[in-house]
């Protein structure tokens, strides 16, 4: 008998209880205070946690918002509940989020973001103050719920909420009456 291949959807397919767990990661939850919303115990909330790493290849200590991006990305769980208004983030703010989401080492955020990586960690603090979420997980759970991290085929045309939101900021940031320059292009164009 031939053995069946799984494909990348299948082997990334949460069980019902990693996506209640997953559900208190986007949502910023410790896993002291995700195990205790769940009524289970921190080593089985971190177990969740960990295995949901491993099923979409974040193994890294420091990747929960990575793992929370993958969820999310995957349409698995919701994003959490966010304020309708979406902060005034700057071209670097918006960078430095997807970078977080992306990136699960503080040397590879840097690299992204292209700034020393001793300044990652405090501009991660001042956008998820500017944001209004608890911690840097949550910070990408309010990305996507605002729809600043959707991913899926637009994303590769450039008309995501990403792109659009850049392109928005962008614009108000221009002269009254005059065509920025980076207007209708993807920002992974625009010269940084």
């Amino acid at each position: 008998m031939p053995a069946k291949i799984r494909t990348a959807q299948e082997l990334t397919q949460l069980t019902p209880s990693e996506k209640r767990a997953a559900g208190q990661l986007v949502a910023g939850a410790s896993n002291a205070e995700g195990a205790q919303a769940l009524g289970i115990s921190t080593t089985t909330f971190t177990g969740h946690i960990v295995a949901i790493g491993k099923k979409f290849g974040i193994t890294s200590r420091s990747g929960r918002p990575a793992r929370a991006h993958a969820v999310l990305a995957s349409g698995q769980v919701p994003p959490p509940p966010a304020p309708e208004r979406i902060p005034d983030f700057t071209e670097r703010d918006l960078r430095l989020l997807r970078a977080l989401a992306e990136h699960p080492e503080t040397h590879d955020i840097a690299r992204a973001v292209e700034i020393a990586p001793a300044d990652v960690r405090p501009m991660i603090a001042d956008l998820v103050d500017k944001a209004g979420a608890a911690n840097d997980t949550h910070l990408i759970g309010l990305g996507h719920a605002w729809g600043l991290l959707n991913t899926g085929p637009a994303q590769l045309a450039g008309t995501t909420p990403f792109h659009a939101a850049y392109r928005t900021l962008q614009a108000s940031r221009s002269p009254r009456g005059a065509t920025p320059t980076t207007a209708g292009r993807s920002p992974a164009t625009v010269r940084r």
